[in-house]
């Protein structure tokens, strides 16, 4: 059942949802026939499984009922001239973005002059008619295998997402930039932007995604992304995630779903300072021998922002390595989560799976629950996991007061020191920097 305020009322999230699927199915063209069958059969997948509770496991920490309030209607595409997003994009990447405003992909507003010709960039609907054998098998396996409701939620209501595809032994030397432009009016907006990828054998691609708030930051609008990735055998893919331009009211909730083969690897950076509720659903299989899936994370967090993990790491195959890292600082009334399973099957002996969750509380009105778990089911495997929470070092500080430091700038420097293990693994100079930076001046928000 979908999760109510009152036995016998709807919520407005739900009233408004079931609006938006009753607009998107009615309009009718070629491009929305093409994947109406997909849509159709996400959205019954999630009526099945309804809104999660509190009491759903994996939502134990998310504000459910503040969330059911929220009458989100649907995202129009804005006309924006491109120089409102060139602040977005990092030096690295200024011949190689793609722009999405409101979770509509805008192919105009794109650059892809240092990308091979070779790659394939296609709206969806298009995709569906040359890929349409992969995009079937791949649509239909994870629809009925897919647990989480806001994933399904994509999958029923977004509007024109973008299909990627690397032919075999590609590599991409130029990092490729998603941007998520969000120009929103005084109606609170949901927006779905969506990634299909396809990594062919022995590809390379580092992607990065990012947000840039154009207008409307306080107007409370809500971001329900999604980003599926098939790595095939040989191949590798970096992908770093930022949300780093959110407004206080808004809720972002983001699913990452990455099926790899034999010799792949994911490695992967996620950076948050959270909003009203930013959420990232890692789903990861690692069904080919010596498949590699590396996962990193850093949240920085102040005011009553909030930030969640929920990962589920799935060894299939004999031979491979996991490794999660996830570091949160939180101040003043801050609350983050993680919740992290390594989940061990009987065929994948010789496993390697390590997950660690550092957490920092400076606050007392701040909260950090963590939740490592295994599950394992070989018997030759070498696995830990394990979680710290604890407070700047008084010792550390004093020392640094000895040598010049002011209070402020020892926090800082200290709090930079904690969040750079992480910070480090960003694959470009120029997110490195900008990431440092508001590391090193955390304190300045919260003192």
């Amino acid at each position: 059942m979908m999760v109510q305020l009152e036995s016998e009322q709807e919520t407005p999230l739900e009233i408004q949802l079931k609006k938006l699927y009753s607009e998107i199915s009615a309009e009718k063209s070629p491009e929305r026939e093409i994947l109406e069958k997909w849509r159709t059969k996400s959205w019954e997948r999630f009526l099945d499984i309804g809104l999660p509770t509190r009491h759903v496991e994996a939502y134990n920490y998310i504000r459910m009922r503040a969330l059911c309030t929220q009458p989100y209607v649907r995202a129009e595409v804005t006309q924006i001239i491109p120089q409102r997003i060139q602040a977005a994009i990092y030096p690295e990447c200024r011949h190689s973005y793609l722009v999405f405003v409101n979770g509509h992909y805008q192919q105009h507003l794109s650059n892809t002059e240092a990308l091979p010709k070779q790659l394939v960039i296609l709206k969806l609907s298009d995709a569906m008619r040359t890929y349409g054998a992969l995009l079937n098998n791949q649509w239909a396996k994870s629809i009925k295998e897919e647990k989480d409701a806001f994933a399904l939620l994509n999958g029923a209501l977004h509007e024109e997402g973008i299909f990627l595809y690397l032919p075999p032994k590609m590599a991409v030397h130029a990092p490729l930039q998603i941007i998520h432009a969000i120009d929103t009016s005084e109606n609170p907006m949901l927006l779905l932007p969506r990634l299909n990828l396809f990594m062919g054998a022995h590809a390379v691609l580092s992607l990065i995604s990012t947000q840039v708030v154009l207008s409307g930051k306080g107007y409370g609008y809500g971001i329900n992304s999604l980003c599926d990735i098939t790595i095939e055998e040989g191949a590798h893919v970096q992908f770093t995630q930022t949300a780093l331009d959110g407004g206080v009211d808004s809720w972002h909730f983001e699913a990452l779903r990455a099926t790899l083969k034999r010799n792949s690897s994911l490695k992967t950076v996620n950076v948050t300072e959270g909003s009203a509720t930013v959420r990232n659903d890692y789903n990861v299989i690692l069904m080919g021998e010596n498949a590699e899936a590396i996962l990193n994370g850093v949240s920085m967090l102040t005011g009553k922002n909030e930030a969640h993990s929920h990962i589920v790491m799935e060894h299939q195959a004999p031979h491979c390595r996991s490794m999660q890292l996830f570091k949160t600082v939180v101040s003043d009334s801050a609350r983050s989560s993680f919740e992290g399973k390594i989940l061990v099957r009987q065929l994948a002996q010789k496993t390697e799976a390590f997950q660690l969750n550092n957490n920092l509380v400076l606050s007392d009105h701040a909260f950090a629950y963590s939740k490592p778990n295994l599950e394992i089911f070989a018997d030759d495997v070498k696995a830990t996991h394990g979680s710290t929470v604890g407070q700047l070092d008084p010792e550390q500080l004093l020392y640094l007061a000895t040598r010049g430091f002011l209070k402020t700038d020892a926090k800082n420097l200290l709090i930079y020191g904690f969040c750079q293990e992480v910070i480090d693994k960003i694959p470009l100079v120029s997110l490195v920097e900008a990431i440092s930076k508001r590391a090193r001046q955390f304190c300045l928000k919260t003192d």
